[in-house]
């Protein structure tokens, strides 16, 4: 059975669009959004999204359809059985990304951090680093990888579950982690693991999205003394009254967890085993390793990549704050000039992991041409997605934020969000 429940703050509903490059008003768009969160649903494409739409900072569009648990159906736990909602914490997996940045942006801000400081001057571990050449032989790096190279993955790194040829074999000899599972990792030995392992590239030659965000929150604790979730916590969340935004969750609050779900060959959904489970891409040889439960692990990491955790409600305050210029309700975060230099295509036309049509800049992907990328989102937009099933956007033209959650792996961040996306700029 297929549950929903949408949330109307005040007269939001009443609050047209202003911009006049949309042209639609707040009615069509709660059609438009409740028509295709209850399809997902009904479709089994997953079993649970909620959505929020902000437009100068006000929401325009609110809503929910589907369960928080899939397998809640004759089970007596009241919580369980529950319509997922917009209270409800979500991980953010890649959705951490932005975050990461905007925090090293801070320490740019402060004077703490340079674009242009070498990686090894905050982790002398990764001062000698190798590149892997295509005839499987090691050369030495040119130098080290920058900070700003880092923030738009063109530092050398990889990831596991990208299965790049070479890399992927190296990265399992040499034990590194995605950021997503294995608990029992620390930083150190996550660092440690990485740094012995080849770059795929020579720094600053290449784009491949990475393991590099991890790098980066690594910079930030050395570079401010703090662990990343401190640093975070201290200098965004707690600034922003952020309540439920975070690398750690008490096991108390498991029932607020969306319960995660992942494809199965041939079709439906399963909910992964607790521990380290594959997530695979449907109908390919490739595959994530993930945690479900590594958002109330006390040993994990706080991985700067992929490891955070929080409500639809406190990360769009997150992306607000970064649409405003670094500002909201009166507390500045970062400075307009920083926010703009992460917000804009800082890898020229080398292809990037969203296709034709998009760029990258700190920690999100950029449009760069509308008609090339085949979305609704006018150029200049940027957004990212994470492999947990969640997607945002920021659309600087139409002064619009906004964020699509499921808990659907894999195939979440993708075309599931993105369809509430386009439905979105289609609904005139």
């Amino acid at each position: 059975m297929m549950h929903r429940r949408h949330w109307l703050l005040g007269a939001t509903l009443a609050v047209a669009l202003a911009a006049p490059a949309l042209a639609f008003t707040p009615e069509k768009v709660k059609q438009a959004l409740d028509a295709q969160l209850s399809r997902l649903v009904e479709n089994n494409t997953t079993p649970g999204v909620v959505a929020l739409i902000l437009h100068e900072g006000r929401p325009i569009y609110r809503g929910a359809a589907g369960r928080r648990d899939p397998a809640a159906a004759g089970r007596r736990d009241p919580a369980a059985a529950e319509p997922i909602g917009d209270a409800q914490l979500f991980r953010l997996a890649s959705m951490t990304k932005v975050v990461t940045a905007a925090a090293a942006m801070i320490l740019v801000d402060d004077g703490k951090l340079r674009l242009d400081d070498p990686v090894s001057k905050y982790l002398p571990e990764f001062a000698n680093l190798q590149v892997l050449q295509a005839d499987g032989t090691r050369v030495p790096a040119k130098r080290p990888p920058t900070v700003q190279e880092l923030l738009t993955h063109q530092a050398g790194f990889s990831y596991n579950f990208l299965k790049t040829p070479g890399i992927a074999e190296a990265y399992a000899q040499a034990g590194v982690t995605d950021g997503l599972a294995y608990v029992d990792i620390g930083s150190q030995q996550a660092r440690a693991a990485l740094a012995q392992a080849p770059l795929a590239y020579q720094p600053g030659e290449g784009w491949q999205y990475s393991l590099a965000t991890d790098v980066l929150g690594w910079v930030i604790e050395a570079a401010s003394g703090q662990t990343l979730d401190a640093f975070i916590a201290a200098r965004i969340a707690q600034p922003l009254k952020l309540a439920n935004y975070g690398f750690r969750f008490a096991e108390a609050r498991r029932n607020e967890v969306v319960v995660p779900t992942t494809p199965v060959d041939g079709g439906g959904l399963r909910v992964p085993a607790a521990g380290n489970e594959r997530l695979k891409y449907p109908g390919e040889d490739r595959y994530a390793i993930g945690d479900r439960d590594r958002i109330f692990s006390a040993t994990a990491y706080p991985s700067g990549g992929g490891g955070s955790s929080g409500t639809i409600g406190d990360y769009a305050r997150i992306l607000q704050m970064l649409a405003n210029g670094g500002e909201l309700d009166g507390v500045r975060i970062l400075k307009p000039e920083s926010v703009a230099l992460m917000t804009r295509n800082h890898t020229g036309d080398r292809p990037t992991l969203r296709g034709p049509g998009w760029g990258h800049g700190f920690g999100v992907g950029v449009v760069t041409d509308q008609a090339a990328a085949k979305t609704g989102l006018p150029t200049g937009s940027w957004g990212w997605g994470g492999i947990w099933g969640t997607q945002f956007w920021v659309d600087p033209e139409n002064k619009v934020v906004g964020v699509v959650m499921t808990q659907t792996a894999l195939i979440g961040s993708g075309p599931i969000t993105a369809s509430v996306r386009e439905a979105f700029y289609s609904a005139k």
